[in-house]
């Protein structure tokens, strides 16, 4: 269960500086949560050039969920039974070859389609990188190198924004979209020197896997979708709450901007405390602080109470989002672990799509309280998992 790594065999890809292993498992990281942001940018852009409906805006937001959650599942499965690095490559490929062909579309029916597969290399990036990069660095490090990786996430937000507001109006949808295709290109072909960790071959059945996992798929599971649920139903409504709240539109957006800076400060922090502390606490304790930010907003009318409680969530939250990455991969077998973990990420899945429509059906203010509940619930539930930092 440990996950140790064994030295690798002549013949292959020597195992590269985990700084270089870091770099290279995080820049899909960072088209993920580029491309999650871009999305909602483009799809304001065809709204005003191709006279999109909101229907058909929602509709390819649900395709493009959808293919995350299956490639979630789908490639944890291939990273067991055939590798890490081809996995750890082709996710990266199928997110290349669909940017660039998105950019041929501009009418919804094509983009469904499109926006379904490219869903499934982007979710099936998370869960292959994580396990790869935790099983091929130095025990000593592993949950910091973890977080780091998903450090990444923060710079692709910060990214898309970037993009969205200086290149998207420029150059327009489809060369920014053939120019993320090749850059991913690169990248993907950058990773075909990282190494396939040495671990136990043949992945268990399912059934079997449930069944010898469940006491910690169950728990894990709980945590993963109670954080994907408050991060993004607390994240996609904030801007338009500051605006409610007494913010002009602009003001309302600078400030959700500079609150997501604080994000990478969160991850350097749960990256020096996943080693020290331990990866439980630190996601308890990062949870607890994030639910109780929820409840603050939900009795804050004030700007600067509002960007306080605000700015404190960005902060805990993903440094809580950085430990559980780190601890989901330590915490199954080698034989199965890509597996576990992209059930995992898929149940995050599940509740990025939920967590936002809370807000649409019972007012922001009313959903705060369940954010704050399912965040306590989300810390809660690692009580029934092991601590794995003295795991060496």
């Amino acid at each position: 269960m440990s996950g140790t790594i064994v030295p690798l065999k002549g013949g292959r890809p020597s195992k590269p500086s985990e700084s270089r292993l870091i770099v290279l498992g995080g820049i899909g990281w960072l088209f993920d949560a580029m491309d999650v942001l871009l999305l909602s940018y483009v799809l304001a852009y065809l709204g005003v050039h191709y006279a999109w409906t909101i229907a058909d805006k929602a509709d390819v937001l649900l395709a493009n969920n959808l293919g995350l959650l299956v490639g979630a599942l789908l490639f944890g499965r291939v990273a067991d039974r055939w590798g890490r690095r081809r996995a750890f490559v082709t996710t990266l490929i199928i997110y290349s070859v669909l940017a660039a062909a998105m950019g041929f579309f501009t009418s919804p029916v094509p983009l469904l389609f499109v926006r379904f597969l490219m869903g499934l290399g982007l979710g099936g990036e998370l869960p292959v990188v994580s396990s790869l990069v935790s099983e091929l660095s130095s025990p000593g490090r592993r949950g910091r190198n973890v977080v780091l990786l998903e450090s990444f996430w923060s710079y692709g937000t910060i990214l898309a924004g970037a993009l969205a507001a200086f290149v998207l109006p420029l150059v327009g949808y489809s060369i920014l979209m053939w120019a993320l295709a090749a850059t991913a290109l690169y990248a993907a072909v950058l990773r075909r020197g990282v190494p396939e960790p040495e671990r136990a071959r043949g992945a268990l059945p399912l059934g079997s896997m449930f069944r010898g996992e469940r006491g910690r798929l169950v728990p894990a599971w709980v945590a993963w979708f109670a954080i994907a649920f408050g991060y993004y139903g607390f994240a996609m409504w904030l801007p338009s709450m500051l605006v409610r709240w007494g913010l002009s539109l602009v003001s309302s957006l600078e400030f959700s901007f500079a609150m997501t800076l604080l994000q990478v400060p969160g991850y350097f922090s749960a990256a020096y405390l996943v080693e020290r502390w331990g990866r439980r606490p630190t996601f308890a304790s990062y949870m607890a602080i994030s639910a109780a930010s929820a409840l603050a907003l939900a009795f804050s009318h004030a700007v600067v109470p509002v960007l306080a409680a605000g700015s404190l969530f960005n902060f805990f939250n993903v440094g809580a989002w950085g430990t559980i990455y780190a601890y989901s991969p330590e915490l199954f077998s080698d034989r199965d672990r890509a597996t576990a973990v992209g059930s995992c990420t898929a149940m995050a899945r599940v509740g990025m799509i939920v967590g936002p429509y809370l807000p649409a059906i019972s007012g922001f203010g009313a959903s705060l309280g369940a954010f704050f509940a399912a965040l306590l619930v989300g810390a809660s539930s690692v009580a029934f998992l092991p601590e794995t930092v003295r795991r060496r």
